[in-house]
């Protein structure tokens, strides 16, 4: 492949990753640091976009490896599939980079211990979530069927309830770290002390 073809395959590559994640030319200049007009450019294939860093920077960016883009494999060798994954992925990085805050570091422990008990629970809510979306469905469960015909309940309801039951624990956590920081302003300590016991339950 000549460097002209080689150009132009990097280059379309590019542009039909981005596109499949739903990226804008401005997303892929922020995480290059360069120019929009220089990622139109990259991706019609006028300037060269063959150098050893550009090629990782775009397959960086793009959650690819620098041989796809060069044409070398057509297999992308990543678990981004889709542009929310993307974005979950760029807001863990935002926050690792903003831990720890330019506070006091009595009120900074509160602020990452309510960080910990989030992600604490969004493992559980996973779980839970996974769970229920498989068992509770509304249309095709014979057993959740005949269970709601021996209460008196639709097949809807009885399936709501419990879809409802397993997601709780999620329900009742984020309603409690809700009111453990509407409390914080008029009891710090307690509140911190509150949120403490919270991440023992997790082990934490």
């Amino acid at each position: 492949m000549n460097d002209i073809e080689l150009r132009k395959t990097i280059g379309s590559r590019a542009k039909a990753r981005r596109k499949e994640l739903g990226l804008t030319m401005d997303y892929l200049a922020e995480k290059l640091d360069v120019n929009k007009s220089t990622i139109m450019r990259y991706e019609k294939g006028t300037i060269d976009n063959t150098k050893r860093l550009v090629v990782e920077g775009l397959a960086n960016a793009l959650h690819v490896t620098p041989e796809y883009l060069r044409g070398e494999t057509d297999e992308y060798n990543t678990e981004i599939t889709d542009r929310r994954l993307l974005q979950v992925r760029d807001l863990m990085e935002k926050v690792l980079g903003a831990i720890p805050l330019g506070i006091a570091s009595s009120d900074n422990e509160f602020a990452e211990n309510m960080l910990l008990v989030m992600l604490a629970e969004y493992l559980e809510f996973a779980d839970s979530f996974t769970k229920a979306c498989h068992r509770f469905d509304f249309d095709g469960n014979k057993e959740n069927e005949e269970f709601a015909k021996m209460i008196g309940e639709s097949l809807e309801d009885f399936s709501t309830m419990l879809f409802q039951r397993e997601i709780m624990h999620t329900v009742s956590t984020l309603y409690d770290v809700s009111e453990t920081l509407r409390s914080y302003v008029q009891d710090p300590q307690a509140a911190q002390n509150h949120m403490r016991a919270i991440l023992k339950l997790y082990n934490l």
